[in-house]
């Protein structure tokens, strides 16, 4: 008789557990200024120099075309997408858009076959490719995956 008060008690407190996470949740907080459901992704910095990512091989780098509508080496990630005063500048590697912006891990926008990232945006085919799929490590080993 002990044994069945016993799992009881234990069911009782399992569901108790299950009803104080399901009404205060367990969800990660959202970021300050963000809409809801957003999730936002780490981050790419801009040189707000040339519009390069920073640290790239083609970052200030002398002899670039430069762009007659905002004086940064066309063709880069920031070439008319990053505004004049600006200090810093980072693209999202979620979406590719320019971090903090109204387009910044938007829902429902087109995204590129190639890179994953939204299309058309400062990051689009620049600083991601998709990711490959996770295999398994003994599924490689047993059948030569």
């Amino acid at each position: 008789m002990k044994v069945v008060r016993k799992d009881v008690m234990i069911v009782l407190l399992v569901i108790f557990a299950a009803v104080l996470l399901g009404i205060s949740g367990c969800k990660k907080s959202i970021p300050e200024g963000s809409k809801a459901g957003q999730v936002f992704g780490a981050s790419v910095d801009l040189c707000t120099k040339c519009g390069q990512i920073k640290g790239s091989d083609l970052c200030c780098k002398p002899n670039q075309t430069i762009c007659s509508g905002c004086s940064l080496a066309k063709g880069s990630p920031g070439c008319c997408k990053i505004p004049k005063d600006a200090q810093t500048v980072a693209l999202c590697t979620k979406c590719g858009q320019i971090k903090g912006t109204e387009l910044c891990c938007k829902l429902n926008q087109a995204t590129c076959s190639k890179c994953g990232l939204v299309k058309s945006s400062p990051g689009c085919c620049k600083i991601s490719q998709k990711k490959k799929k996770n295999r398994d490590p003994c599924k490689q080993k047993c059948y030569g995956e």
